[in-house]
């Protein structure tokens, strides 16, 4: 029988998609979740960009409509002076308790900036995800500039700092925004793609992660769930967020959540197709790295 220190190193998450991982008795007015079947997700809205500026002097979204003389300088705004300085103080006030093993990152500018700034220089990988990409359409700020333009600007930055940064593997889908229209992006396809993202961060190994995305992402994600929870909670969850705010949530698990991947032979072990989830419960097993090796040695005589 394997010991309890043996088997929190197992590879394997030990429920299966369809067994049921909490206790939930309502009259006694709480939930038991082991701890491994918990992560803390920070939810951070951008930093001022220039388009918030402008529709904050003009009192409405007029500036950054398509239709609008000159709503094309808005498109996939930077930080202004006021955002830059919001990050850095939100560095120096707001995260002393948060300490992602990464951070999940809008493919937009405006987001890129914010993660690097807050998070910049302190070893945390970053992964930009498509799926926590603003809601798209009618607003000029909120189409992406081609991926070829907004690499080139980012990744300096963040080669600067000795940061890890994967565009390739889940921020885009082509080189144009394939998503902009001149209507709005529909609320149910909205919290479609954030419910999507909330099952791809279960399926990740690490248990503390950083999601740099937009206000009407977290609203729509929000504001779908907490719909029966005490009024001042609701309250606090529902309410958009602010520039550079930062908003923590427990995501339980009540069933097991997995990657793509396969399972190896008949064994426990299980490994994902793609490499950024081959950590903790899921990482790469001895045997397997040394049989690679053993795949380039030359042939015997």
């Amino acid at each position: 029988m394997a010991t309890t220190e043996e088997a929190s190193e197992q590879a394997l998450p030990e429920i299966r998609k369809d067994e049921v991982a909490f206790s939930h008795v309502p009259e006694h007015g709480f939930s038991l979740f082991l701890a491994k079947r918990q992560k803390t997700i920070h939810f951070i809205r951008h930093a001022e960009g220039y388009h918030n500026q402008a529709n904050h002097a003009y009192g409405d979204d007029t500036p950054c409509t398509f239709s609008t003389e000159g709503s094309w300088q808005y498109q996939d705004a930077r930080l202004t002076d006021k955002g830059i300085a919001q990050c850095v103080k939100a560095r120096e006030t707001l995260l002393g308790d948060v300490n992602p093993q990464l951070v999940v990152v809008s493919p937009f500018t405006r987001t890129l900036q914010t993660a690097h700034i807050m998070f910049g220089g302190k070893g945390y990988p970053f992964i930009v995800h498509n799926l926590c990409r603003e809601r798209s359409g009618k607003f000029t700020c909120d189409k992406m500039r081609n991926k070829s333009e907004i690499v080139k600007d980012i990744q300096p930055i963040y080669d600067h700092s000795y940061d890890s940064i994967d565009f390739e593997s889940f921020g885009f889908l082509a080189e144009e925004d394939q998503f902009w229209a001149e209507s709005r992006e529909p609320s149910d396809v909205v919290i479609g793609r954030g419910v999507d993202m909330m099952k791809w961060l279960a399926t990740r190994p690490e248990t503390e992660i950083a999601v740099v995305t937009h206000s009407s992402w977290l609203k729509h994600l929000f504001r779908s769930f907490g719909e029966t929870i005490e009024a001042k909670d609701k309250d606090e969850l529902h309410r958009l967020s602010g520039n550079a705010e930062v908003r923590s949530v427990c995501l339980a698990m009540h069933k097991g959540f997995y990657p793509d991947g396969e399972w190896v032979g008949d064994s426990d072990i299980f490994i994902p197709t793609h490499p950024s989830f081959r950590r903790g419960r899921w990482a790469v097993q001895p045997q397997t790295l040394a049989a690679m090796h053993k795949e380039i040695q030359p042939d015997s005589k």
